[in-house]
């Protein structure tokens, strides 16, 4: 029986309108979808579930390509329906995503190859040796050679298959006070990095300490100065949205690579045809060779980035052979296990006959110190100067405003435009604001969410998601309020946001 099914993403922070509506059938299990049989016959369309720890694929291009192609190759009788945000930011969301897809509670998932190494499977841990795949050019050489097949292999110990090995974007230093271009930089910082033995051996060999918190966790731990800086692709920054917590980039300093596995269940894939698994190891292979091309976009996200506050700069050649140095010991440690040495040996060779490629190119005005636009928003209670308090105050009230059909053509707002997407409109958003305190349902609803007013600006502050969206204001006799954007700002937040003015309701 077909059911609908709402799939929420996230544009910016609070793009909540953008849904869509996916007619989806069955359950969980890929035969539950109607008369499938080992020959390959099926009425509806089989659909996998595929396990995700993120909001949506906006992090990972390359498992959004594959998904895709799963049901072009298979001419929509074979999809894939993503499961968002498993595991609810925790710092294992990953391995917790491996092993529901070894107990067939998800049947795919794309997991970055480093965490695999604190599930036993240590045959991926030379993806990301630090500053050994240290371009795209590199990774895409190894990505599309028989190294990431031979490596698959391990995925036993997991008690998973695998189906292909994806590129994705090349991690950088991002720091909160100063650019980290020497290890002499790291001594004695928290650093973030996902949970991975490899990981935490070359950052210990910095001489820093590893947070693992993700997702608004990281975020949270940023603001409250708790984690210092954070590896992260130019992607992945941008999308995180967090350049006023951390607007340092090391911009020449790849610290490692953090690879994609496509990983199912070996029973989902026996319950298949022959046909669908061959769609299904044909979509990873072509998103195999395909990813490359779909992260390697580091030269048209420094603009963006440096607009929304990011400054970046570049390390020196001799700090570059001091990092080298530094990891040497962490190579010491990989090379014990023989096929782990193998492998670096192999990437090795690839890395001396391959061109890295051009320097990111640094436009003028995105290097140097960086504006954190301090308003004075803290995420706790507004400051007690009491001009600024009985600003505050004098917008208590409750918000309402409606965005329309016409204002998301308008507008080009980042939301899909299909008529399933379109249907959803009107939508209406509605938000209080209580002494310092905002409110908006579904979204924030808890002292975490604060605000405060300054003259004509108003600083929303989101302390558990790490968000800060300032804006100038003008107030109408009647209440109403029209918002402009004071600050960079993600395209969906200014959207939803101020596109419409605030009509004052109560």
């Amino acid at each position: 029986m077909c059911k609908q099914r709402i799939i929420r993403t996230r544009l910016g922070l609070f793009a909540a309108f953008a849904a869509l509506a996916l007619a989806a059938c069955g359950d969980n299990s890929p035969a539950s979808s109607g008369g499938d049989d080992k020959a390959g016959g099926s009425a509806d369309p089989v659909v996998l579930t595929m396990a995700n720890t993120a909001d949506s694929f906006r992090f990972s291009p390359a498992v959004q390509y594959f998904v895709d192609r799963v049901e072009e190759l298979s001419g929509g009788s074979l999809r894939v329906e993503a499961h968002h945000e498993w595991g609810n930011f925790a710092d294992d969301a990953e391995q917790q995503v491996v092993r529901a897809v070894a107990a067939g509670d998800a049947n795919l998932a794309g997991v970055g190859t480093p965490v695999l190494d604190t599930l036993g499977v240590t045959s991926f841990r030379a993806l990301s040796a630090p500053m050994l795949i240290d371009s795209y050019p590199l990774q895409k050489a190894v990505i599309v050679s028989e190294i990431p097949g031979d490596m698959l292999a391990g995925l036993d110990h997991a008690g998973v298959s695998g189906i292909a090995v994806l590129a994705d974007g090349l991690r950088k230093p991002i720091a909160v006070e100063r650019p980290l271009l020497s290890p002499a930089d790291f001594d004695g910082i928290t650093f973030q990095a996902y949970r991975s033995t490899t990981y935490a051996d070359a950052i210990h060999a910095l001489g820093a300490s590893q947070s693992e918190a993700i997702g608004p966790h990281r975020a949270a731990g940023l603001t409250a100065g708790e984690i210092d800086g954070f590896e992260a692709s130019l992607n992945g920054y941008r999308n995180l949205d967090i350049t006023h917590l951390a607007p340092y980039v090391a911009a020449n300093l790849n610290l490692w690579a953090k690879p994609v596995a496509l990983i199912a269940n070996p029973d989902a894939l026996d319950g298949l045809s022959d046909d669908q698994r061959g769609w299904l190891m044909q979509a990873g292979a072509d998103a195999a060779e395909r990813s490359t091309d779909l992260v390697d976009g580091d030269a048209d996200l420094v603009a963006d980035l440096c607009a929304a506050g990011a400054r970046f700069a570049d390390a020196s050649d001799a700090n570059l052979h001091a990092f080298q140095q530094a990891f040497a010991p962490v190579f010491v440690t990989l090379e014990q296990d023989p096929q782990t040495k193998q492998f670096i040996e192999q990437i090795g060779e690839l890395k001396q006959a391959t061109d890295p490629g051009p320097a990111l190119s640094l436009p003028a005005g995105c290097t140097g110190s960086a504006d954190t636009g301090d308003t004075g928003a803290t995420g706790s209670a507004p400051p007690s100067d009491a001009s600024v308090a009985a600003a505050t105050a004098a917008l208590n009230g409750t918000y309402r405003w409606t965005i329309t059909k016409e204002d998301v053509l308008a507008h080009g707002a980042p939301s899909d435009k299909t008529p399933e997407g379109m249907a959803l409109f009107p939508w209406v958003g509605t938000v209080t604001l209580d002494d310092g305190i905002w409110t908006w349902p579904d979204e924030c609803d808890t002292d975490d969410c604060t605000f405060v007013v300054d003259g004509d600006r108003i600083v929303f502050d989101w302390r558990r998601n790490g968000a800060v969206l300032e804006f100038t204001f003008t107030k109408d006799a009647d209440g109403t309020l029209h918002l402009q954007p004071a600050a960079p700002m993600n395209h969906g937040d200014v959207f939803v946001w101020s596109t419409k003015p605030w009509e004052k309701i109560d």
